[in-house]
């Protein structure tokens, strides 16, 4: 298994201190994947569903004590097989039913012909095949003997010989294997009784941790009641005649206590803006060369409003900016503090941003992009000469290329190149549609119809923005599709959109995101 990568490790290192924007991010990251290794072990979906959600609560209950050497992925696909394995015992008759494929029925004849498999041969080829554990590890795990794991193995491995002999050659079995979508997303309802479930439990910690504190505050004793004397009769009050007094203001004296007055006031404001401002921005490496301005950086140091830094092949920087969170820079790269607050040039190389009580955006300029990010976004972004990448972890990220703005969400990505328009996409859709959407070059672009006839609804945000590049004959086209896919609000009409307008592509656009 490869190990965790410094983003993962320090998000893992947060919620283990009960950070829940982290823990609820390194879920998200793990989900598909832990979801697609169940889905192909079960091969039925109400099952993959129940074993995943039952997987990351596990996981939250006992994240404390995941190792430092462990990786994170992994320990998740070893939780969920313990927990199909489990399924599997208790639900022995269901198993031993043909499986309805209905519900979870591929593209990939391949993918369908494995989860086709009888649950035992397909539960070891998933786990040794796929998921990459050798023939001791998964007799451990299902409590078989070695021979009999290899007995199961060699039958699946035959079966789907038989229906594709091809791949009997060479590699090309493997090679085959390695092109199953690492990652399937399960229905939102997964995530949400997650989630709901942590939020729950941790509400009722908290109500239990108040009720249990000690009352502070006792009241105080009662005094006891003095017995009523009887009063002496009063005298009348004389009435008292005051004096008049006159108030002569002094404008002289007056100014001499507001203009003090005045001075502090602005310096309390001077103050403020002072305190509130884009501070130094703390830079720690972690071994290698670093440079800031082309003085080596010695463990830690400051960058500064039009100051630069750099990594060399053997060094990372990790960058903390007050208001805004961490940036790690990774190895070969360059890049520099503006004049203007919040402000990052890229030159080369590769950042990951990770938001921290986020009170700022950030904005990151490169030669061929601006980049615009929402508060508490977190995203990787790839920089080199031909192309910037870019890959938003959580929240959204607008991509500002020739004056268009482009908006790339949570689990989609970006590629910018050199006279080309950036169009996101999701990056479990075809490797085909990828490959074009990337390439798109405007208008007059030839693989326009291609892309439509392709497009499947997970491809609707990258169809919305090439609706607004493409030319008055082809936009009649891509509005069919995306109607087709995703149909607009009721407020959005076709001649609308025909002729652009801003207000109703909008309306649109948020529909879109709320449904991919």
């Amino acid at each position: 298994m490869i190990p965790d990568n410094k983003f993962v490790r320090s998000l893992l290192q947060n919620a283990q201190r009960g950070n829940f924007t982290a823990l609820e991010q390194l879920f998200k990251m793990n989900i598909g994947k832990i979801y697609a290794v169940v889905l192909r072990m079960t091969a039925n979906k109400s099952f993959a569903s129940k074993i995943t959600v039952d997987t990351f609560i596990e996981a939250w209950k006992k994240i404390r004590i995941i190792r430092e050497d462990s990786p994170f992925t992994g320990w998740l696909i070893a939780i969920a097989v313990y927990k199909t394995l489990d399924v599997f015992r208790n639900n022995k008759e269901e198993f031993a039913k043909k499986s309805d494929l209905s519900e979870i029925e591929s593209k990939d004849s391949f993918e369908n012909d494995i989860l086709r498999l009888p649950h035992l041969e397909r539960l070891i080829f998933v786990l040794n095949k796929v998921e990459k554990y050798s023939i001791d590890e998964i007799a451990d795990m299902i409590l078989m003997k070695k021979e009999d794991v290899e007995f199961h193995l060699n039958l699946a491995v035959e079966k789907l010989h038989d229906k594709y002999p091809l791949y009997k050659f060479d590699n090309s079995f493997q090679e085959r294997i390695s092109k199953l979508p690492i990652e399937i997303q399960p229905d939102k309802s997964v995530s949400d009784e997650i989630f709901n479930f942590i939020y729950e439990e941790r509400m009722k910690l908290v109500e239990k941790e108040s009720s249990e504190k000690p009352k502070i505050e006792e009241e105080p004793p009662k005094k006891e009641k003095k017995k009523k004397e009887p009063k002496e009769p009063k005298e009348p009050k004389k009435k008292v005649q005051m004096p008049e007094v006159s108030i002569d203001v002094n404008t002289s004296n007056l100014k001499k206590y507001i203009l003090p007055a005045a001075g502090v006031i602005l310096i309390a404001a001077l103050l403020f803006i002072w305190f509130n401002r884009a501070k130094g921005w703390t830079v720690n490496s972690s071994g290698g060369r670093v440079l800031i301005d082309n003085s080596v950086l010695n463990n830690e140091g400051e960058l500064d409003l039009n100051s630069g830094l750099v990594t060399d092949e053997n060094s990372n920087a990790r960058i903390i900016i007050p208001h805004i969170g961490v940036i790690e820079v990774e190895s070969n790269s360059s890049l520099a503090r503006t004049r203007n607050d919040y402000e990052l040039k890229i030159i080369k190389g590769k950042i990951i941003k990770r938001a921290d009580a986020q009170k700022h955006r950030l904005k990151i300029l490169t030669d061929f992009a601006e980049f615009n990010e929402e508060l508490s976004s977190d995203f990787e972004l790839t920089v080199n000469d031909e192309w910037n990448s870019l890959f938003v972890f959580k929240g959204n990220v607008k991509v500002i290329v020739k004056g268009f703005k482009s908006v790339v969400p949570e689990n989609f990505a970006c590629d910018i190149r050199k006279g080309k328009f950036a169009i996101p996409y999701y990056p479990q859709s075809d490797n085909q549609i990828i490959n074009l959407i990337k390439e798109y070059s405007g208008p007059a672009d030839p693989n326009m119809v291609v892309i439509v006839s392709l497009a499947s609804k997970s491809d609707a945000l990258s169809l919305w923005h090439i609706l607004q590049f493409s030319s008055e004959e082809n936009r009649p086209i891509v509005f069919k599709k995306l109607n087709g896919l995703v149909p607009p609000p009721d407020s959005v009409t076709g001649e609308g959109i025909q002729k652009l307008n801003r207000e109703m592509l909008d309306q649109w656009l948020i529909k879109i995101l709320s449904e991919i």
